[in-house]
């Protein structure tokens, strides 16, 4: 197969790429923005002897979704700055609220295991960049990044329920 050959070929899986895209996404939109992607991607990648062009842009289609609806997720995510802010910043009982607030939230990161209450000190107690974090652990920024993420998860559980 040649590299034109490979070109028309990703054309011609335009369709089930879509279909995949819609399946995932049930936006026309977005599913386009993937396909477009996948496209790109394969391009930059080239064809390569024993490729199944069929079988690989499916899957480069279906990861890409993913990789996509995780990042979405993420960014929905409430901050864990936005429950340490104080309710009632104009209330006389501002500061006694704040210190609650700050009390319930020690609470629920004692409650964490052991490895993320160390990150999440590290991050926002002791304001550390995850370069930092990641240096100092000897973890990856990556690892850090994620296990910092999920600790936030939990511990905004831990204190929705304990509200």
């Amino acid at each position: 197969m040649t590299q034109t050959e490979f070109e028309h070929k990703l054309i011609e899986m335009r369709p089930q790429m879509m279909r995949v895209a819609m399946d995932f996404f049930h936006n026309e939109e977005d599913a386009m923005d993937i396909v477009q992607e996948v496209y790109v991607r394969m391009l930059k990648r080239g064809w390569q002897q024993g490729d199944n062009v069929e079988a690989l842009s499916i899957r480069a289609t279906k990861n890409l979704c993913v990789s996509v609806w995780r990042r979405q997720r993420l960014r929905e995510a409430e901050p864990l700055e936005s429950v340490t802010e104080s309710t009632g910043h104009d209330s006389a009982d501002s500061p006694m609220l704040s210190e609650e607030r700050q009390t319930e939230i020690e609470n629920a990161i004692q409650k964490l295991p052991p490895s993320e209450q160390k990150l999440i000190r590290m991050r926002h107690q002791e304001d550390m960049t995850l370069e930092e974090i990641a240096q100092e652990t000897g973890m990856t920024r990556r690892s850090a990044s994620s296990i910092i993420s999920s600790a936030k998860k939990h511990l905004l559980k831990l204190i929705k329920t304990h509200d």
